[in-house]
């Protein structure tokens, strides 16, 4: 995905972290980590290569200064939008060919795998 994105800053692993950020009305870094299973250090380097890209913002706690709130910014959301299109243009190529038996086959099993991967949490 790396040679499709055109959006300074981004790259594949921080792509995904822009996407969930842009669910969420706010998040923490903790959360981040928690969240996609990432280490904190990577997590920590990404927000930061994010933040250089005014993609996200951060902002203290106003009451309890050990957080720090990420938000996503208008350019991020842009952003986000970008990254989706892509994101379904690579499945639609990859899927392209399947049927939809195969499709609805494919994602009862990924649901299936889903649930029972929670029981590892």
């Amino acid at each position: 995905m790396n040679h499709e994105l055109a959006l300074p800053e981004i790259n594949a692993s921080n792509a995904n972290f822009l996407l969930f950020i842009g669910d969420q009305d706010r998040v923490t870094a903790k959360q981040i980590t928690t969240e996609l299973a990432i280490n904190k250090g990577l997590v920590s380097r990404e927000l930061t290569r994010l933040e250089t890209g005014q993609y996200i913002t951060r902002t203290p706690d106003d009451k309890d200064h050990r957080t720090t709130w990420v938000r996503i910014t208008p350019k991020g959301l842009a952003a986000c939008k970008t990254i989706r299109q892509i994101k379904q243009s690579l499945w639609d190529q990859v899927l392209g060919d399947t049927t939809d038996a195969d499709l609805e086959t494919i994602f009862t099993h990924l649901a299936d795998w889903s649930e029972r991967a929670k029981q590892f949490k």
